[in-house]
């Protein structure tokens, strides 16, 4: 049996910028925002989601609609996280993980996905996001 020297906890950051022309006022749609630099291997386990956004506009305009963070196509948190409630201007905010352990089952970059709503008009601002995860790059050699 293989031992882990590393500490495998870890957390991918990242930031997203909204302007109101990204988020628009069109319910019909969602709208997918790179976190610039935050990557998460294939194979970890996702154990937490936080949000601190700064500098918002009008994050009451999100109404009904949903945030989540994404890996390629896999969503990491529950699908039913109110935007208005986790992205409240210098407020921390959390989210759960996705049923089935958090899995992540094809590593990649991460993206903010928002949820079509009623009315994004006005929407703007940036949110800092954190992805807690377990990894062990040793696990196939064990």
């Amino acid at each position: 049996m293989a031992t882990n020297e590393f500490n495998i906890r870890r957390v991918a950051f990242g930031n997203a910028v909204y302007p109101p022309t990204t988020i628009g006022s069109d319910s019909s749609g969602a709208t997918s925002l790179a976190l610039i630099g935050a990557y998460i291997p294939k194979g970890a386990i996702v154990t937490g989601i936080r949000f601190f956004p700064y500098s918002q506009t009008d994050e009451a305009s999100f109404l009904n609609a949903v945030v989540n963070v994404y890996c390629g196509g896999q969503a990491l948190g529950t699908n039913n996280r109110k935007a208005s409630e986790a992205l409240i201007d210098a407020k921390a905010g959390t989210m759960a993980v996705a049923a089935g352990s958090g899995y992540v089952s094809v590593g990649g970059p991460l993206y903010l996905y928002f949820g079509a709503s009623a009315d994004r008009t006005g929407i703007s601002g940036d949110c800092d996001v954190y992805v807690d995860y377990l990894y062990c790059a040793d696990r196939d050699a064990a």
